[in-house]
């Protein structure tokens, strides 16, 4: 079953694609930054408003998916508020120098997410080699293809077959 997801940057937005009917959010701040996590009192007030799913983006800064020490670690506390505000999934991604995906750092996300859904974001659209990187992201037990982007399951499809 399709589902429709709506990348919305604020509440208004939020509000208007429920209203419209859709099935889930991606909810960034920043489009011209690529999406980057919201506000506390954008994720605040989402939650109390929004009933549909919605899944808050989880990145410090625009430009490339390879995040100093620090980054990671504001990225790891941002999964902690958003899991303690109740969000049910988040959507994030992280590369290494190479364009592979940062697999010691995505465990690491995936336990402080454990319980919500994790969506793999465009970084994946990066990586040089799409298929070990689903492999990879199969691996860590809840980032499957049933969460990934579109572009990364036709990618799936294209090297399967």
């Amino acid at each position: 079953m399709a589902l429709l997801e709506i990348c919305c940057y604020s509440m208004e937005c939020a509000l208007t694609a429920q209203q419209q009917g859709a099935d889930r959010i991606e909810l960034c701040a920043a489009p011209k930054e690529g999406g980057l996590t919201p506000s506390y009192g954008v994720l605040k007030s989402v939650r109390q408003a929004v009933s549909i799913p919605v899944h808050p983006i989880i990145r410090p800064r625009g430009g490339d998916f390879c995040y100093s020490p620090g980054e990671f670690d504001a990225m790891l506390d941002d999964i902690a508020l958003v899991k303690q505000l109740g969000f049910p999934g988040l959507v994030t991604g992280l590369l290494n120098e190479d364009g592979h995906i940062d697999m010691p750092r995505m465990r690491q996300i995936m336990a402080a997410a454990q319980g919500m859904a994790v969506t793999f974001h465009r970084a994946f659209d990066m990586c040089v080699n799409p298929q070990q990187a689903f492999e990879n992201l199969a691996e860590t037990g809840g980032c499957t293809g049933a969460h990934l982007r579109p572009a990364a399951l036709c990618r799936k499809r294209y090297f399967i077959n």
